[in-house]
């Protein structure tokens, strides 16, 4: 082939691509398509991961309780020859040895709910996505805790339960987790002002007034009535 044939060719798919291009319209990320296109895509990867936690959790359960099986099982056979060996005395501590891990074991379960109430009764003054959102939030913030000298649950750092799931919230990495935030109050009167908008009307007798507020007013609505 020729030079003059690749060149021709190279021309040709430099135009084909730049057709493409043009043909490809931009995705304004600011418009109600684009940002239910994106509430979609998260709910699709919440779900996935919710999916994935779920397979995990069961995994695990099972893993979990075939050890339990084989330990107890250790356990009885044990304790069956002490016993048939007439070794009494390794056979009693052998039980109690075994009474007190289970209560050690059922004081772990108490601590666990314990801490548990204390993130889901947090963690209700939140606006999460949905459900597995939340179940996200719980198992990263559980994670980062532990007790302190009094068998209070603080954050790893030592920072308080509270304090931690404030930030927790208002960490940007999180923000997929919770549902967006709403413009109202000051924000939203900004926002009208901005756009042209009238302020709302005053109550307040010019008299009592001060001059930014006045000014703030009839830049607002130069028609403005105001209560004397």
């Amino acid at each position: 082939m020729s030079n003059e044939t690749n060149e021709t060719t190279e021309v040709e798919m430099e135009s084909t691509m730049e057709t493409e291009a043009t043909k490809t319209p931009e995705l304004d990320l600011s418009s109600p398509e684009a940002k239910k296109l994106m509430e979609s895509m998260v709910a699709e990867q919440l779900a996935q991961m919710k999916d994935n936690m779920n397979k995990m959790s069961k995994q695990r359960d099972e893993a979990m309780r075939k050890a339990v099986e084989l330990e107890e099982s250790a356990k009885a056979a044990k304790l069956e020859k002490l016993e048939a060996e007439g070794k009494t005395s390794e056979a009693l501590q052998m039980k109690l040895d075994e009474a007190l891990a289970r209560v050690d074991a059922l004081t772990s379960v108490n601590t666990s709910l314990t801490r548990d109430h204390q993130v889901d009764k947090l963690l209700s003054e939140q606006q999460f996505r949905n459900a597995t959102a939340r179940e996200m939030a719980k198992a990263q913030i559980v994670g980062e805790l532990k007790q302190d000298a009094e068998g209070g649950w603080v954050h790893a750092t030592g920072a308080p339960l509270g304090e931690f799931v404030q930030a927790f919230a208002k960490d940007e990495e999180n923000a997929f987790l919770f549902k967006p935030k709403q413009s109202t109050g000051a924000a939203a009167m900004q926002a009208v002002n901005s756009e042209g908008g009238a302020m709302p009307k005053s109550d307040k007798p010019i008299g009592e007034m001060s001059f930014e507020d006045f000014l703030k007013a009839d830049q607002g609505n130069n028609q403005q009535d105001f209560g004397f």
